[in-house]
């Protein structure tokens, strides 16, 4: 069987699960799965960035920031329609990417990450300071939903076809670039520099490109975010938002699309899980002022932390390396 058969089937596999948990799923485990959803679209187009070719970025958030506002303003203050802001929103990510790339690609290893931090700042700086524009700290309110087409169906429902149709999309774009002209030059790119250029591969292009393409993904999971929500601030786009997409894709394997999408699951449900267990402790005679319970409730952070050592020192490849390992081992006699 071809790689590309092998990918259709797991892309079907997909929707027919995504298909079964919109229909099995209800209230606030549906919310948490359209979240994951949105997640895996940002966390794929980040792939395309720091796992396909090497460039250590810490700035995904802003990207999704961007989409998320230039839509939700266009729709709001403008009264552009869905179908036209939403486009804009991507271009406008893809244009600002493409112009903050030219100077970024000259750096490299620390000095690249604390740049793409700092854009990440930058843009936060000017949704909360640029109160005339932005509304500041209060957000924008009031944002046209994509469920508001279909009336008559609970919001969470109406919008996992939408959340998932984008997903399996985006999912079927990196997996056919992955095995591209361009997608190899980037992993060349991502290997070893000098000998991409020796090989005459335009390194500086093939960085731009990928910078570009992941701040559309990022951006296309903005604007459904938005739209999905009906309300945005700047919290929702902060560096630490950054940081939690880019564990996400350490935890699930960097430069795979399957550890893209089972990093983001993973630790969007993980502090719900922790929650429940929080609510567990306290069941069985647990005091919720215990540092356990604490921890548990609201401590998720220090678990993603030590999830993340544990994976980087024992699992090199992430979630999808173990899923790999285990699939051997269910083919081997």
């Amino acid at each position: 069987m071809s790689a590309q058969s092998k990918q259709w089937i797991w892309l079907a596999v997909a929707a027919l699960l995504l298909a079964s948990a919109g229909v099995l799923l209800e209230g606030y485990s549906l919310r948490l799965l359209n979240l994951a959803l949105l997640n895996v679209i940002t966390v794929i187009g980040l792939n395309l960035a720091f796992g396909y070719c090497g460039i250590i970025h810490l700035g995904q958030a802003a990207f999704v920031g961007i989409g998320a506002y230039v839509t939700a303003l266009a729709t709001v203050k403008l009264g552009w329609p869905m179908a036209i802001s939403i486009p804009v929103a991507m271009i406008a990510a893809a244009s600002f990417a493409l112009l903050v790339s030219l100077p970024l690609i000259r750096l490299k290893g620390h000095y690249l990450a604390l740049a793409t931090v700092g854009v990440n700042v930058i843009l936060e700086l000017i949704a909360k300071n640029w109160v005339e524009v932005t509304n500041g700290y209060n957000g924008v309110t009031g944002i046209p939903r994509l469920t508001d087409m279909m009336p008559g169906m609970a919001p969470e429902k109406a919008f996992i076809p939408i959340v998932s149709v984008a997903a399996l999309v985006v999912v079927w774009i990196a997996l056919r670039l992955r095995h591209s002209h361009l997608g190899r030059a980037m992993i060349a790119v991502r290997d070893d520099e000098t000998a991409a250029l020796t090989i005459g591969i335009d390194v500086g292009r093939v960085k731009v490109i990928a910078f570009t393409l992941s701040a559309v993904i990022g951006a296309l999971s903005g604007t459904l975010y938005a739209h999905y929500t009906g309300f945005i601030s700047p919290s929702d786009f902060a560096v630490s938002q950054s940081i939690l997409f880019l564990m996400m894709l350490v935890v699930g394997g960097e430069a795979s699309v399957i550890g893209a999408i089972l990093g983001a699951i993973a630790l969007t449900f993980l502090p719900e899980l922790l929650r429940d267990l929080a609510a567990g402790y306290v069941a069985a005679g647990g005091s919720e002022k215990d540092l356990i319970a604490r921890l548990l409730k609201d401590g998720y952070l220090v678990f993603y932390g030590l999830i993340t050592l544990i994976v980087l020192m024992a699992l090199p490849k992430g979630l999808a390396g173990l899923l790999q390992r285990w699939c051997g081992r269910a083919a081997s006699p």
